[in-house]
């Protein structure tokens, strides 16, 4: 039987996708795809992908529909351009009604970049979209780049957990920008790294005392609490909302931990350079003018599959203004084991190790 990796490739193969396997920790790897410019897994040894895929990998049949369509759902971390509202959003006042995803976004025409090329491995793609809030078409290079990245804890002497305990996986997204000719000025634009998660799990948003969160679709409610200094937000995969803390509120790391059977948890936790002088673009259709968001949390309601996101943003570029491009870095960091250990990271990465431990059902495919 192939192993879930085995399966990932074997599907890009099949369709002539070109792909790059990245080592990422002493047992873990990720697939960087030139279709759609995604990051999966990582992957530790025979385990699946620790993000969230589509069951459409686990058939060449279904995969092959889902290449097909030209669809963006394609799982695993990826980098859009934002925001949302100015280039996926015809009809402010009908949201949902006129919702499309332009092409030149996602999927995207990438070009692969190899190891073997002598530079980090990567996607080079050009991107034409029209903006709905200032009028006007944007031409845009962005290049992305995938790196390993050293565990944080490594320098820390009262942080480390006992060997053997917990696995890790690393790696940093570099996203640069460059306006390019013929884009209209007074564009806003900005990177935007989405990794989808599987749900069940808790996201913990570490900031000041008076973190500033704001509703894009249907109130959050009682699946948000407030600690101190965090907040804890439960991503179940069935009821849809979008929340964006404030940049000025937060520090641009957030976390996800989520428990499995056999006293086993995964965090993730994504860090990225917030801007508290930044004005983040992105806004709620209802609220023109509500913006300043660095970090944002999506959950599904089912319909699309159940999964989670955990988002940031790169610094806003407005066209025809100094600087004409912007590099960002956005850097992830997992670890997989004994939940205690876990927990144990999360308490000094996020200075709170998150809820009380329960028995997951998700022991992944």
């Amino acid at each position: 039987m192939s192993s879930p990796l085995a399966d990932v490739a074997a599907r890009l193969a099949e369709q002539g996708i070109p792909f790059e396997v990245i080592r990422v920790g002493s047992d873990a790897v990720v697939v960087l795809s030139e279709y759609g410019s995604r990051v999966y897994g990582p992957f530790f040894g025979e385990r699946a992908a620790e993000n969230w895929l589509p069951d459409a990998f686990r058939s060449q049949d279904a995969f092959a529909e889902l290449v097909r369509s030209g669809g963006w759902n394609l799982g695993g971390d990826r980098v859009w351009i934002g925001p949302e509202i100015a280039y996926m959003i015809p009809e402010r006042s009908d949201y949902w009604g006129s919702y499309r995803m332009p092409a030149d976004i996602d999927p995207g025409r990438g070009v692969l970049r190899t190891a073997s090329e002598g530079a980090p491995p990567g996607v080079v793609r050009s991107i034409r979209a029209e903006s709905f809030t200032t009028p006007g078409i944007l031409s845009l290079r962005l290049s992305m780049a995938v790196t390993p990245a050293a565990s944080p804890l490594r320098r820390l002497r009262d942080a480390l957990p006992d060997p053997g305990a917990v696995r890790y996986a690393g790696y940093t997204v570099t996203a640069a920008l460059t306006v390019g000719e013929g884009s209209a000025l007074g564009l806003e634009v900005e990177s935007w790294v989405l990794n989808q998660v599987r749900a069940g799990g808790t996201a913990i948003v570490p900031g000041t005392d008076r973190i500033q969160v704001t509703d894009y679709y249907e109130p959050v409610g009682g699946l948000l609490t407030r600690g101190g200094h965090h907040i804890e937000v439960r991503l179940t995969g069935a009821d849809r909302f979008k929340i964006g803390f404030a940049a000025p509120t937060v520090f641009g790391r957030l976390g996800y931990l989520r428990d499995e059977t056999g006293g086993v948890s995964v965090l993730v936790v994504r860090d990225s350079a917030a801007d508290a002088s930044a004005d983040y673009a992105e806004e709620p259709d209802f609220a023109p003018g509500t913006r300043g968001d660095q970090l944002h949390l999506y959950n599904d309601d089912g319909g699309l599959g159940g999964f989670a996101e955990l988002e940031a943003r790169g610094l806003p570029l407005r066209t025809g203004r100094w600087p004409a491009s912007t590099v960002d870095r956005f850097t992830t960091w997992w670890f997989r084991g004994e939940s205690s250990a876990v927990r144990g990271i999360a308490s000094t990465l996020l200075g709170h190790a998150g809820p009380q431990r329960h028995e997951g059902e998700d022991e992944g495919r």
